[in-house]
């Protein structure tokens, strides 16, 4: 049609790339969104202050109240840039009585915004919130009410489970890949890849594991990876159940829907509130934290996984006789493997991403090393080392998971 580049750019691939371009915006808001407590720690304003000072002073209920603040926020984004996404699509144009409802809809909604503004200029009870309508203060008592009961009256869960984690899980495993000699746990590792990925990702595997040692951070890494593979397993273990449960159950799903939603929205830092508050400033800490941040998208991956089972396969295994129970476990689970190593090669990496915020909390390792460099110049050199180390370790839990899934793959499609 002699259309020039920048035609076919502006005419056709743009155009034809509007639901991309509207759910990258989506995904772009709520990265963003999460980085408002970071932000806060050198010295930016918004939500992200409230959060860290709640986290300095151990304030549960203004943490929380903060966070909510940030989730009714990216519920809010979420919501508009996939009503967006959807929109555009939708090839079905509108018609002319609903265009035109909608663009009288719209006006009014626009002179309805100027005399707000204009009235919030001249009076000041339209430029200022009313104060019975403000609820923060009693949800902020609540919640400071509710950790203080807690750890007065159940302490010994939340202790109890903290100590059965970390001395019968975690100190063994942490103490054999630290105490090990580095050799020997590159050889393992590689092998275990070798088993789940292949050749290749047992070589990328050994490369990446040996830069990890010239940066000198060894040991800090395997304490690092024993707290997110104990993180993980537990993730794991509860996304899968939890997972199911969405994935069957519509019921169900709608009621965890705003669980997860406000789950994946909520940074991480927020989390750190109440679980310091709980379990206090140790190692299990991290584990906790980044349990919380890392099982709402695993629910979602399995959840996915199950209700994308062929419903021909379920009423077969129905008509069988068979039960419930093993309709999960030798139907739908199996069917959807994929699905779990995605899920876990999600929870690795978000897991991951919030173990080394752990370093705040007393978790040490990779995390604490990062930290230390913010406030101590003559560490930044250790500190630019670690975060190197933390990428070199997420690339080879993920290869290893990625290559996992794609093997698995293979003879289903042979």
């Amino acid at each position: 049609m002699g259309s020039t580049r920048w035609q076919l750019l502006a005419n056709v691939q743009l155009p034809m790339a509007k639901r991309t371009i509207a759910l990258g915006v989506n995904q772009t808001m709520m990265a963003a969104l999460s980085f408002v407590v970071i932000a806060a720690l050198i010295g930016a304003p918004g939500l992200g202050k409230p959060v860290v000072e709640a986290l300095i002073i151990r304030d549960v209920g203004d943490g929380v109240v903060a966070g909510l603040a940030v989730v009714f926020l990216a519920i809010m984004l979420d919501r508009a840039t996939t009503a967006a996404v959807v929109r555009t699509g939708n090839f079905v144009h509108e018609s002319g009585a609903v265009l035109i409802r909608r663009r009288i809809a719209l006006g009014a909604a626009f002179i309805a915004m100027l005399v707000a503004i204009v009235l919030s200029r001249y009076e000041l009870w339209a430029a200022v919130f009313p104060e019975q309508l403000v609820i923060g203060e009693s949800i902020s008592s609540a919640m400071s009410a509710a950790a203080e009961w807690i750890t007065t009256n159940v302490a010994f869960l939340t202790t109890g489970f903290r100590e059965v984690v970390t001395i019968g899980f975690l100190n063994p495993l942490e103490s054999l890949l630290a105490n090990t000699p580095w050799y020997v746990t590159i050889i393992a590792i590689s092998l275990i890849a070798a088993l789940i990925g292949g050749k290749k990702a047992a070589g990328i595997a050994l490369i990446l594991l040996g830069l990890i040692v010239l940066t000198g951070l060894w040991s800090d890494t395997m304490v690092t990876l024993a707290q997110v593979l104990i993180a993980t397993v537990i993730v794991m273990i509860v996304g899968v159940v939890v997972g199911v449960l969405v994935g069957r159950s519509e019921r169900f799903e709608r009621i965890m829907k705003p669980v997860l939603d406000a789950g994946q929205t909520l940074p991480a830092f927020v989390y750190l509130v109440p679980v310091l508050a709980l379990f206090g400033p140790t190692r299990f800490a991290a584990i906790a934290c980044g349990f919380f941040y890392a099982t709402p998208i695993v629910v979602r991956v399995v959840a996915d996984g199950v209700r994308d089972v062929p419903s021909s396969m379920v009423e077969a295994a129905t008509a069988a006789g068979s039960t419930r129970m093993q309709i999960i476990t030798k139907v739908q689970l199996p069917a959807s493997k994929r699905s779990l190593m995605l899920g876990a090669n999600q929870g690795l990496i978000f897991v991951l991403a919030v173990v080394v915020i752990g370093g705040f909390v007393g978790a040490g390792g990779l995390g604490y090393l990062v930290i230390v460099g913010q406030s101590k110049p003559e560490l930044q050199g250790k500190s630019l080392a670690a975060g190197l180390a933390i990428l070199l370790l997420g690339v080879v839990l993920d290869r290893m998971a990625q290559a996992g899934a794609d093997r698995r793959d293979k003879p289903a499609a042979t």
